[in-house]
């Protein structure tokens, strides 16, 4: 199903924080092969902080059924607001799924009261400020905030963490593992799945919990654990984890689990009678479009070209 995805972008509104939020919903739609997410883009005129000019489509005028409604704000509290916006987003929010806050676009919803009795992130007012001004909102010190069906988060690039978490709560977590991979390697310039090192005797030997956490990865194929809870059963942060894996192993966990689990399935591939669809699901991948293309980046074949081999 195609979520859509309203994006109400407030007058000064961060553009950093809009393409942060945004860039991981386009990214999984490119890396499903699919379109998971439709974004429809509101706003009240004027411009970004940046001073690029914002869409003028009020909420009121849009009779989309949205799943998810985001408010993009800026780095301060956002001024000369239409004084109906207020019953305009209670109105429209009760009818949506999901209601987020971006940046200061946290602070309308605090004001229109949609978050009272919600831990949140808000941004925008001095912490002080915030106490007093929205007693009914249970203030996060997180740089993003999930509380059931509300979405907060500070500016910049809290808005990509947040929205890939959420992505990954939506659509599973080899997902959200998938696209942070996708960002870490447009950062720092990495090709797309590394073969990876082989994890010797010597280094099992001086690197015990290093040894331990390869070693849970080939235990839970199907059920794919998350890199915190890697960390946790070997008793690392999960900072010192990565620094390990970099350091011997020259890679990230995520991308040397990826690999083991798409190792495996190549193996089942070509040497099973297992559907791909069983396949998929033995080697921890909720989404057959997604396993096909993770595998097809990989190995350079989708899984049903592979078999034909």
């Amino acid at each position: 199903m195609t979520l859509n995805v309203g994006l109400l972008l407030l007058p000064g509104a961060s553009a950093l924080s809009y393409a942060a939020a945004v860039e991981p919903l386009q990214a999984c739609n490119r890396l499903l092969g699919e379109n998971s997410f439709a974004l429809r883009h509101l706003g009240l005129g004027a411009a970004f902080s940046s001073g690029l000019p914002l869409p003028e489509t009020p909420l009121g005028d849009c009779l989309d059924n949205f799943h998810w409604l985001l408010v993009v704000g800026g780095h301060a509290p956002c001024r000369g607001l239409p004084a109906d916006l207020t019953q305009t987003l209670v109105d429209r929010c009760n009818a949506v799924p999901v209601v987020g806050g971006l940046a200061s676009g946290s602070l309308v919803l605090a004001d229109a009261g949609l978050l009272d009795g919600y831990r949140a992130t808000l941004h925008g007012l001095p912490a002080p400020e915030l106490r007093q001004r929205y007693s009914g909102v249970r203030l996060a010190d997180d740089v993003f905030c999930v509380d059931r069906n509300r979405l907060t988060c500070r500016g910049a690039t809290a808005a990509q963490d947040l929205m890939i978490w959420t992505i990954g709560r939506e659509l599973g977590r080899d997902v959200a593992e998938a696209l942070a991979q996708w960002f870490v390697r447009e950062r720092v310039g990495e090709p797309e799945l590394g073969a990876g090192a082989e994890l010797d005797q010597a280094t099992r030997s001086e690197q015990p919990a290093l040894a331990e956490a390869v070693d849970l990865m080939f235990a839970n194929i199907e059920e794919p654990l998350s890199g915190d809870d890697i960390a946790g059963h070997v008793n690392l942060s999960r900072r010192q984890l990565e620094r390990l894996f970099r350091k011997y192993l020259d890679t990230v966990p995520s991308r040397y689990y990826l690999k083991i689990r798409l190792d495996k399935a190549r193996e089942l591939v070509r040497s099973s009678g297992l559907s791909l669809t069983d396949i998929a699901m033995a080697c921890g991948f909720s989404s057959g479009a997604h396993f096909s293309t993770t595998y097809r980046n990989a190995f350079g074949l989708t899984p049903s070209e592979d078999r034909e081999v």
